[in-house]
């Protein structure tokens, strides 16, 4: 700082001193030098910030690297000082955002900042950054897209890859990860282009959350082995933590929370070794989602009252920042009364924890409470609103389901369009490649027309081979489209639609037609009590059992979790109930490899379509059975 404040002191005595003789002459220039000198230092600190060649193992080196970087700034130098100002909107308010939003809106607010594009929108995410640290998800949002939109006109491709990263780490935190993986592709790939290593290692752990969070845990795991095999480097704890954490979520979700314990105490310890409080605070609600798993409630309690010190500590030390996973941390304390007897406390926590999680608009969250929730309300013997709180988990289940779906179909298309136009610019530059050797070895228009004639048909080829291809390529589209993932009979759309157009010609033909909605009684303690694995197996053994107990001209979808509809062309109430009663006993004596204990059974509603009756009144009908059935006792017929 003594170098900064001499470089000012001299740039003011400036215009006086060279008019007094030869001393002021050799002290302006001397003045020029150390601007020049402190630009080149400030030139290159910003450079290997902005390649992505700079490590930050703890706070106080971001805290060194900024002092670094003020000392350095040329005074009266208003590009550098603005981008000076940039950086400390993030690194000088780091945990003080209502103080660094105020300080985005200096400079947001200035009419000249209109033509400074690149600034304008990063000044716009460090915005976004400090909502995002205050759970204002709405005011996040408009900054986020108004940066992505600001970075597109700048054309800075550094900018545009940032403002993409930040928007689609939003968008998966909400749901949105088809939407997020296309945006992280197209920043990976600018990050690429840029030789940015830190970019490129930030973008591949996006892409590993965004798969997990689709359930792609196998696919996530090999991105975070990648990361941390090729993009972390030493010292690196900030992103070694990151890493830790992540794998430990695909553990706890896939079954193993052993590991997840094991995974996240290390991620715990060294965010207290950077001296990072509240990651080392969001590491312990982890941990009480991992204890709540094995059903180790009063760990998980005390963790909570752990926790509750360190953030009344935190707040009273005059910190605006929240932890990251505040909500959660709420609905665990819940889960943990209520795994503890605790049922009132319980049931009160569950309403709070409602509210912080609506407001996240997180529909994964949203079923995680509504599951726990019915569960707790079950305990405490209040069985109606337990039945509600669980049909509003399996309908958030559903939904995901089929956002999931539509996501991998989005993200399946987004990689055949990117595959295409690559082929297509390849392609391209061979031809000019081409084009330009034989410009120099071209000598008769005769032989310009035989080059001609060759190209054309080398063209017709490809075209011709790109249809072959692109019809393939749909009509694997459509049948990823029409046909359930794991259980390979028709998803719900298929099924609907097979319905409609039985329903027509039925109509067409004066026939009788019937519908069987079935579900698999306590379906979901076979999941808690042996696994999701038991359960994909159970799933598929009896989709299949379904399909090989029905006529050729019927159909079985999977319209749900574990519920399926199977539709009875030509048959009337009478038929369809022995169909059903055969379809109960087959699946009842159904046995499961590796899991000897599991015995399962179906509860079935069977529904004769009226005349006029369209196929979601015949459905309802048929929904009305099956909950008849389930109330009457499970592993029955009911005909409705």
């Amino acid at each position: 700082m003594r170098k900064q404040h001499q470089s000012a002191w001299l740039w003011a005595k400036q215009s006086k001193s060279c008019w007094t003789g030869i001393g002021a002459l050799v002290l302006c220039t001397q003045s020029f030098l150390l601007q020049a000198a402190d630009a080149q230092a400030f030139d290159s600190l910003i450079q290997r910030l902005d390649n992505g060649d700079l490590v930050f193992a703890d706070r106080a080196a971001i805290d060194d690297y900024m002092q670094q970087l003020k000392a350095a700034v040329p005074p009266d130098d208003a590009k550098r000082q603005r981008r000076l100002q940039r950086e400390q909107c993030y690194a000088d308010f780091y945990d003080k955002p209502d103080q660094g939003i105020a300080y985005a809106n200096q400079f947001l607010h200035k009419v000249e900042m209109n033509q400074d594009l690149v600034n304008l929108s990063h000044f716009y995410l460090c915005r976004a950054y400090h909502y995002g640290s205050k759970n204002q998800l709405i005011e996040q949002d408009a900054d986020l897209q108004q940066a992505v939109a600001l970075a597109g006109r700048s054309e800075d491709p550094l900018t545009k890859a940032q403002a993409l990263s930040d928007y689609a780490e939003l968008l998966s935190s909400r749901g949105d990860n088809g939407e997020a993986l296309v945006q992280l592709f197209e920043a990976n790939q600018l990050y690429k282009k840029l030789g940015n290593r830190f970019g490129i290692g930030d973008t591949v752990e996006s892409i590993a959350t965004s798969l997990r969070r689709m359930g792609e845990y196998d696919k996530a795991l090999e991105y975070l082995e990648l990361s941390e095999k090729e993009f972390a480097a030493p010292g690196d704890k900030y992103r070694l933590g990151f890493l830790w954490q992540q794998k430990a979520f695909i553990y706890g979700e896939t079954g193993k929370p052993e590991m997840a314990r094991q995974m996240l105490e290390r991620t715990k310890q060294l965010y207290l070794q950077i001296g990072e409080p509240l990651y080392a605070a969001a590491a312990d609600v982890d941990l009480m989602w991992v204890a709540n798993q094995q059903e180790r409630f009063g760990e998980s309690l005390e963790i909570a009252a752990k926790v509750e010190q360190q953030l009344n500590r935190y707040q009273q030390q005059g910190g605006g920042e929240k932890v990251v996973n505040a909500e959660l941390f709420v609905l665990y304390q819940a889960e943990a009364l209520a795994g503890t007897g605790q049922l009132a406390s319980a049931l009160e926590k569950f309403i709070e924890a409602e509210k912080l999680i609506t407001a996240l608009e997180n529909p994964r969250y949203s079923m995680w409470l509504h599951r726990s929730w019915s569960k707790a309300l079950a305990q405490a013997g209040d069985y109606t609103r337990a039945y509600q709180q669980l049909v509003q988990a399996n309908l958030l289940e559903q939904q995901l389901n089929s956002l999931s779906k539509k996501q991998r179909e989005s993200l399946l298309r987004y990689q055949f369009d990117t595959e295409l136009k690559d082929e297509k610019n390849n392609q391209l530059q061979a031809q000019n490649q081409l084009t330009s050797q034989q410009l120099q070895v071209l000598e008769s228009a005769q032989r310009w027309q035989y080059i001609a004639i060759a190209l054309f048909i080398i063209l017709a080829l490809i075209a011709l081979f790109y249809a072959i291809s692109q019809i393939q390529r749909n009509r694997q589209l459509h049948r990823l489209a029409m046909t359930d993932e794991l259980t390979r009979v028709a998803n719900r759309r298929s099924i609907l639609w097979f319905a409609e157009n039985v329903r027509q010609q039925s109509l067409q033909h004066q026939q009788h037609w019937c519908l069987l909605l079935i579900d698999i009684d306590y379906f979901k303690q076979c999941n808690d009590n042996y696994g999701h694995d038991a359960g994909d197996q159970v799933l598929v053994q009896t989709a299949a059992m379904l399909k090989q107990q029905l006529r050729a001209q019927d159909r079985v979808g999977r319209t749900g979790g574990e519920e399926f509809l199977v539709v009875l062309p030509n048959t009337d109430v009478a038929g369809a109930t022995e169909v059903a009663e055969q379809l109960r006993l087959s699946v009842h004596a159904l046995s499961f490899s590796g899991y000897p204990g599991i015995q399962i059974s179906i509860s079935v509603g069977v529904a004769q379509a009226g005349r006029l009756e369209d196929v979601r009144e015949v459905m309802s009908r048929a929904d009305a059975g099956l909950y008849q059935a389930k109330s009457s006792g499970r592993n029955k017929v009911i005909v409705s």
